[in-house]
């Protein structure tokens, strides 16, 4: 997933509030930060993900499309 043009900076979340948008697959804090150390790339391209003055910022929407695709990829 790669998108030319990234959402606004006001639409990317701190880990405490992307979680509430991914608690169904991601329950913990530690599945987030775990699957983003292990998907950080794929994450980045597809806008999920953005590091802004050292910290991680998180656009939900865009998690959410990345981490089904990166699983569509585990399963095959």
């Amino acid at each position: 997933m790669r998108h030319t043009e990234l959402p606004p900076l006001d639409e990317y979340v701190d880990l405490q509030s992307l979680l509430d948008n991914v608690k169904q697959a991601f329950p913990t804090e530690d599945s987030v930060r775990w699957f983003v150390r292990r998907n950080r790339d794929a994450l980045a391209a597809s806008g999920a993900v953005i590091i802004i003055t050292g910290r991680m910022r998180f656009h939900a929407q865009r998690f959410k499309q990345a981490a089904v695709e990166i699983g569509q990829r585990a399963a095959a």
